[in-house]
């Protein structure tokens, strides 16, 4: 333990404490480290405690999303919809019985599939997944700091996002009743050997029929 720690005047506030600890020297001629206190981040076994360990041990950014990446979002919040413009340069599936299945409130539904039967026997399936790239363009604020945080990071208690909750939970979120930017793969299956004879990817607008969960489906 740091000489910084040894010598503290009240080293019981300390017991079963997770600490974070600066370390700045380790002399030759001493058995221990020299380093600075920084600070207790709870008491030990706490699920809280713990989970706040293991973000700071793996570098985990759980600041808040900066104003220059904020300005990147859509003007409009929560009441943006595609223009005329986007709609027509994109397949209109809307009229598919599109739907996810994800673990229980799940906010973030970033994939949807569909299956029908066409015309000629065989089945058709989309596999739909969220337009991200329509509101994060390459180079701009937000892009380089998806870059730089590179995942979302979910815990036992919390999650740490990649992007700003305005697009995860819902101008990405393919929740149902509401159109939603996608990118589809449509797949045509074979209906008697059940191999792929066609696929198509492109683009989409998409509207859910339902929000499904691992117990609801």
């Amino acid at each position: 333990m740091p000489q910084c720690i040894m010598k503290t005047k009240n080293p019981e506030a300390l017991e079963n404490k997770r600490l974070i600890i600066r370390f700045s020297d380790w002399r030759i001629t001493s058995p221990f480290p020299i380093g600075q206190f920084v600070k207790i981040v709870g008491e030990e076994g706490k699920i809280g405690t713990e989970t706040n360990m293991i973000l700071h041990e793996f570098n985990v950014d759980m600041r808040p999303f900066s104003q220059k990446v904020l300005d990147c979002l859509p003007k409009e919040g929560r009441d943006w919809k595609p223009t005329a413009e986007e709609e027509a340069r994109r397949w209109d599936l809307r009229h598919l019985d599109v739907c996810s299945v994800d673990p229980p409130g799940c906010k973030d539904i970033d994939d949807a599939l569909h299956c029908i039967v066409l015309p000629n026997g065989n089945y058709q399936v989309g596999v739909h997944i969220a337009d991200v790239t329509h509101f994060v363009r390459p180079g701009a604020e937000i892009d380089k700091e998806a870059a730089r945080r590179c995942t979302t990071v979910y815990m036992v208690d919390r999650r740490t996002d990649m992007l700003p909750g305005l697009l995860t939970e819902s101008l990405c979120s393919l929740v149902s009743d509401v159109d939603r930017c996608a990118f589809s793969v449509l797949f045509e299956i074979d209906s008697n050997t059940f191999k792929t004879v066609k696929q198509q990817f492109g683009k989409s607008i998409i509207r859910s029929r339902a929000a499904l969960s691992y117990y609801i489906a």
